[in-house]
C-alpha cells in the first residue's frame, strides 16, 4: 500500500479526544488548499485527524487499508472520474459515510453524487460550520447515530 498521504492538522490548536474515546479518522481527497484548510478547521472543532491525499489510487488504498476510518470526503474537482471514484468507495466500504464536495451547487451534480454513494453533498461554497456539522453527524458512534 502506498503511504504518501499525510495527516491533516489544523493551523489552530489541535485537539485529540482522550479518556478512552476513539479519535475520529477521516480521509480527505483534494487538490484544493482552501478546502484543505476548511476541513482542518472543522477537524479542530471536533478533535479529529485526517489522511490527506491528492491521489485517487492512494485514496482507494486508504479506504481498503485503514480499518478505523470513520468518514471519507472527496472533492469532485480532483479529477474527471469523480463519480466512478465515489461508486468504488461506496462499493468497497458500504458502511463508510461519504461526503462529496462539488464546485457548483447544480442539482444534477448533487443527484449524481447521491446516486453514486454520497451520504451528503456540498458545494465549494459550503461554510466550515456546515462541514463540521456533517462530520459530527456521521462520525458519532453507530448506536448514537441510530437514535439521532
Amino acid at each position: 500500500m502506498r503511504r504518501n498521504s499525510q495527516f491533516l492538522r489544523s493551523t489552530k490548536s489541535f485537539v485529540v479526544k482522550t479518556g478512552g474515546m476513539k479519535t475520529t479518522v477521516i480521509l480527505l481527497l483534494t487538490n484544493d488548499t482552501e478546502l484543505e484548510a476548511l476541513v482542518a478547521d472543522a477537524l479542530s472543532e471536533i478533535g479529529a485527524i485526517s489522511h490527506l491525499t491528492r491521489d485517487a489510487g492512494e485514496a482507494l488504498d486508504i479506504i481498503c487499508g485503514v480499518d478505523d476510518l470513520d468518514l471519507a470526503i472527496v472533492d469532485f474537482e480532483h479529477g474527471p472520474h469523480g463519480m466512478t471514484l465515489l461508486n468504488a468507495i461506496s462499493t468497497l466500504r458500504e458502511d463508510l459515510p461519504l461526503i462529496a464536495i462539488t464546485r457548483d451547487d447544480e442539482e444534477h451534480v448533487q443527484a449524481l453524487a447521491y446516486v453514486n454513494g454520497a451520504t451528503a453533498c456540498f458545494s465549494k461554497r459550503a461554510v466550515a460550520t456546515q462541514l463540521a456539522n456533517a462530520i459530527r453527524q456521521w462520525c458519532k458512534p453507530t448506536i448514537e447515530r441510530a437514535f439521532a
